[in-house]
């Protein structure tokens, strides 16, 4: 191929297709009576079938990053391209961890023998002591340093120990991950009800939190470090510390008699109502729905259902948008009477689940993630 037909093949630009031949993934040979060079067919078509071969490269600045792991089409949610509503209906963390890390191995089984650690203080955030404690117990998993798909997959199982013991405390071997969270916050009716919410927040595409997980995998980042640089985002109000931010507005309503009178007064304020509106879901978020009909199937008498709904209502009269997964984490939380950490631990445990496969993805790319910057400044001297 020429470097013109290559360099569409991939979609990138040529600066990216020489980015490739130099690092050994392109061979390339003179072309006769010509200056130019021709590429090999079959390595620009097997570049071009890798999962994450279309993650932005040195100085390209695309935006898209090819995945097989979840899609958001007709206003549904899909993991391996099943629908998260069939998965809800029963799966665990752990069984969606196999499907989107495309492993056979029982590698929950084999992280049972890692040695996790407690190191954090107790009294620091949830996204504190994970970092905290992650980063003392990477120093202590030299097989993270195993890059294939199952090595990666058994270090995502062992973080996701660590997670849980951090969160949780010291669990029994063979205790499922939503059961651990449900015991070390003493609410073990809401078991089934952690269990949906992490399956329906175990990955969604390309969040801010994903991108930077790829990213930091795209530089040789272990996935504990990947980990770490996906919590970072996470912890952001705008991202998952959302969740905390619908749970303190319901408690600043109180009650269902003052929902409209509390949404005027910030709407006059020119602050902004959390929790509603989704730009991949303009008809309701698929995920949110399912987080509410849990509550109504597992908390039947829980307190707050009438307020929930009168917030859900005056949201979508006064805003014209319908609530969103934070509005459904912040009510299934306040339900099942979830300690105020609750909404980031549970985003936090889940979103681990996509972000290892995610690192899994992007470790079949050698390309570094370095988009370039359009500079907007004063003009050089």
């Amino acid at each position: 191929m020429t470097a013109r037909e290559a360099a569409a093949e991939l979609g990138v630009s040529p600066a990216t297709l020489y980015a490739y031949v130099s690092r050994g993934m392109i061979r390339s040979v003179p072309q006769v009576g010509s200056r130019q060079k021709l590429y090999a067919a079959d390595d620009v078509r097997a570049l071009r079938g890798r999962a994450g071969a279309h993650a932005p490269a040195f100085g390209e600045t695309a935006q898209v990053i090819e995945t097989a792991m979840t899609a958001i089409q007709g206003g549904r949610l899909f993991y391996r391209g099943i629908d998260v509503e069939t998965l809800a209906g029963g799966s665990r963390l752990e069984t969606i961890a196999s499907l989107l890390w495309q492993t056979d191995e029982d590698v929950f089984a084999q992280a049972r023998d890692f040695p996790t650690v407690q190191a954090a203080p107790v009294q620091a955030g949830v996204v504190s002591r994970l970092l905290v404690d992650l980063a003392v117990a990477a120093e202590a998993d030299p097989a993270a340093y195993v890059r294939t798909p199952d090595g990666v997959a058994r270090t995502g199982a062992r973080i996701l120990s660590q997670m849980t013991v951090t969160l949780a405390g010291p669990r029994p071997r063979a205790e499922p991950i939503h059961a651990a969270l449900a015991r070390g916050w003493d609410r073990p009716a809401a078991e089934n009800l952690i269990r949906t919410a992490l399956v329906v927040l175990a990955d969604h595409e390309l969040a801010a939190s994903t991108y930077a997980v790829r990213v930091a995998t795209s530089t040789g980042a272990t996935a504990w470090r990947a980990v770490s640089a996906g919590l970072a985002c996470l912890d952001g109000p705008r991202h998952g510390g959302m969740g905390e931010q619908v749970s303190a507005f319901l408690e600043e309503i109180g009650d269902p008699g003052r929902t409209e009178a509390a949404f005027v007064r910030r709407l006059r304020a020119g602050q902004s109502v959390p929790g509603f509106g989704h730009p991949l879901y303009p008809d309701g978020d698929p995920r949110c729905r399912l987080l509410l009909e849990a509550v109504r199937r597992d908390m039947p008498s829980a307190e707050g259902a009438a307020l929930a709904a009168a917030v859900a209502r005056t949201g979508v009269t006064l805003l014209g948008r319908s609530p969103n997964v934070d509005f459904g984490l912040a009510v299934a939380c306040r339900a099942a009477d979830l300690p105020h950490e609750a909404p980031m631990a549970l985003f936090a445990v889940a979103r681990t689940v996509g972000w290892v496969g995610h690192v899994i993805e992007q470790g079949a790319s050698s390309a570094l993630i370095r988009p370039r910057a359009r500079y907007v400044g004063r003009p050089p001297a």
